[in-house]
């Protein structure tokens, strides 16, 4: 099987999201004050990937 420029950008988009919803997990789970923050950056930083990803995706006629 051989994957597209698309499929990859698509698989990646789905992987910042994933991501996303990983960090805010994770997030709710920690007691300490810094790491939280450091977890609430990381889940900042994919969610502007993700956003990223899937507007180039739109912007190529396609969906994420």
């Amino acid at each position: 099987m051989k994957f597209t420029d698309m499929d990859m950008l698509q698989d990646y988009e789905k992987d910042a999201r994933m991501a996303v919803l990983a960090y805010s997990l994770i997030q709710t789970e920690v007691i300490d004050p810094k790491l939280r923050l450091i977890m609430s950056e990381a889940h900042n930083q994919a969610a502007k990937a993700q956003k990223d990803a899937a507007d180039l995706v739109l912007s190529r006629g396609d969906r994420p």
